[in-house]
């Protein structure tokens, strides 16, 4: 999947100007740069019903996964009365569901911390089965163990269902060095490579 000489303008002031996207088929991609350069916009573009020319080999969007770093999710279910209706409704992985949602199953999504909801939020969305999950900074709001313990679903969802996925970030502490990464490092220039190659590039 790419996206090639991609423009696109937030009121008069070009955001992206002619830049190129590469993302790595059944592989963690990252999208990493600082904070209101663009990274949540790009995601929406990739995600939107009709896209222009620039994105190439992407799915319909019908078959993407798309958790957005705003999400005001609210029901008044347990955990397992959500993901039991998640399965009702569409094609599921087959997944082990990891120990820190089988903790939360008998209890009411409203009564959890924002914590084991943004994990729950994030399986939710990797449970389903989808040619490609896009998820916006999933490390804000939850600590670095449990981001750690996130970022290895992602890889799992990856490296062993073949997925790709495609992460944003403005942050190094998960990234491995053979991860493919675009660097977002102003509105005309993106270096996209595997993260050893370009970490010395990057003014992080």
């Amino acid at each position: 999947m790419k996206i090639e000489n991609f423009n696109y303008k937030y009121k008069k002031d070009f955001l992206f100007e002619n830049v190129n996207f590469y993302f790595e088929d059944c592989q963690l991609n990252f999208v990493l740069g600082e904070k209101g350069i663009g990274k949540t916009t790009l995601l929406d573009k990739i995600a939107e019903n009709k896209r222009n020319n620039s994105f190439i080999g992407f799915p319909s969007f019908k078959k993407i996964a798309y958790l957005a770093q705003d999400n005001d999710f609210r029901v008044g279910l347990t955990v397992l009365e959500i993901l039991s209706f998640i399965r009702q409704l569409n094609k599921i992985l087959d997944l082990e569901i990891p120990e820190p949602i089988r903790n939360l199953l008998h209890r009411h999504f409203n009564d959890l911390t924002e914590n084991e909801r943004k994990l729950l939020l994030i399986y939710m969305n990797l449970m389903v089965d989808k040619e490609l999950y896009l998820f916006d900074e999933p490390e804000v709001g939850i600590d670095l163990a449990e981001s750690q313990t996130m970022f290895s679903w992602l890889r799992e969802l990856s490296e062993e269902m073949n997925k790709t996925v495609i992460v944003t970030t403005n942050k190094l502490d998960n990234i491995c060095d053979i991860d493919n990464v675009n660097y977002i490092k102003n509105s005309r220039e993106i270096i996209a490579d595997n993260y050893l190659k370009i970490k010395s590039r990057m003014a992080f």
